[in-house]
C-alpha cells in the first residue's frame, strides 16, 4: 500500500470549513430550485430544448377559433401550465413542477386510446427541462453543477 500523507495548514482549514458547512445545503437547494424554474422557463419561451413537435391542424384551427392562434405552444392563458411552475427548496431537496391535471401529459404525451376525453394523441412536449428517463438537458445539467460548485467554493473560502 502506498500512502502519501500531506500536512499543509491552509487547506486543512478550507477541509475543515466545507465539512462543517456542507451539511447546511439549504442555500444550495433553493439556488437549485430557482435554476430549475429558469431552465422550465427557458423550455417555454424557446418552445422546447430540443423543439418541441409542432400542433396539430385541429389543436391549431380551435385555438384560432378562440383567438389563441398564432401563439406560443403550452402558453394558452395566463392562469396555464407555464404559469402554474411552482418550485419548492428544502435542506436536501430542490423540486419544480405543477399543479396542472395535464401537466404530466404536456411533459410526457398521451394516447386518445388511453385518453377518450383528448382530440387526437399528445406527443410529449417536454416543458420541464428532462426527458421522460428522468435524464437532465445538457443546459440544465451544466447549470446546476456550476452552481454546486459555486456553493462549494463558496463554503470553503476559496
Amino acid at each position: 500500500m502506498f500512502t502519501i500523507e500531506l500536512e499543509h495548514q491552509h487547506l486543512q482549514q478550507i477541509l475543515s470549513r466545507v465539512e462543517r458547512t456542507v451539511g447546511d445545503l439549504a442555500p444550495l437547494m433553493r439556488s437549485l430550485a430557482a435554476e430549475l424554474a429558469s431552465q422550465t422557463e427557458e423550455n417555454f419561451e424557446q418552445e422546447g430544448r430540443p423543439q418541441w413537435p409542432e400542433l396539430s391542424d385541429v389543436t391549431t384551427g380551435r385555438r384560432a377559433e378562440t383567438g389563441h392562434w398564432p401563439g406560443k405552444m403550452l402558453q394558452v392563458s395566463a392562469a396555464g401550465l407555464a404559469a402554474s411552475i411552482s418550485t419548492q427548496a428544502t435542506d436536501s431537496t430542490a423540486v419544480v413542477g405543477s399543479n396542472k391535471p395535464y401537466a404530466a401529459m404536456m411533459q410526457f404525451g398521451g394516447d386518445q386510446a388511453d385518453f377518450p376525453q383528448l382530440w387526437g394523441d399528445i406527443p410529449g412536449r417536454p416543458y420541464l427541462p428532462m426527458d421522460a428517463e428522468g435524464n437532465l438537458q445538457p443546459e440544465t445539467e451544466q447549470a446546476l453543477l456550476k452552481l454546486a460548485l459555486s456553493h462549494l467554493e463558496q463554503v470553503a473560502g476559496i
